[in-house]
């Protein structure tokens, strides 16, 4: 079984810098005490630290495990009807815009983007099978 994290785009960074840091500076132009903003920034940074450590994709023989915070969905490997390379802003268990779109069970889909694009795919067979969407 294979573990692969997800792949973190740099816009993800700057947004999660500018989402930390407006808190403080709208309680620095208002005036007052910043412990309010302390706080909101700290349970902010926690949420997205423990949402970016319990997204993962797990590869067994026989299924894809994709876990995201508290969100778990199993695909049965031999249920993928395809695989596609694209960029899509739909939410989705995923850091990166470069996702791979896997189609399941004839209409189910999920977008996820694993650090290691290639090794996942060959881990899934999928590897030369890959689909990019134009």
């Amino acid at each position: 079984m294979n573990t692969y994290k997800s792949k973190v785009d740099s816009w993800v960074i700057g947004l999660f810098g500018i989402t930390l840091i407006c808190p403080i500076v709208l309680g620095w132009i208002v005036g007052g005490s910043l412990w309010p903003a302390l706080i909101i920034c700290g349970i902010i940074t926690a949420f997205i630290m423990w949402l970016y450590a319990a997204t993962k994709y797990k590869v067994t023989p026989d299924e894809i495990i994709v876990h995201a915070g508290l969100y778990k969905v199993t695909i049965a490997r031999k249920s993928i009807v395809s695989v596609t390379a694209m960029r899509d802003l739909a939410a989705s268990p995923a850091f990166s815009l470069n996702r791979l779109e896997i189609l399941y069970n004839q209409n189910s889909r999920i977008l996820i983007s694993p650090q290691n694009r290639d090794r996942f795919l060959s881990d899934i067979g999928w590897a030369g099978k890959l689909i990019v969407a134009s």
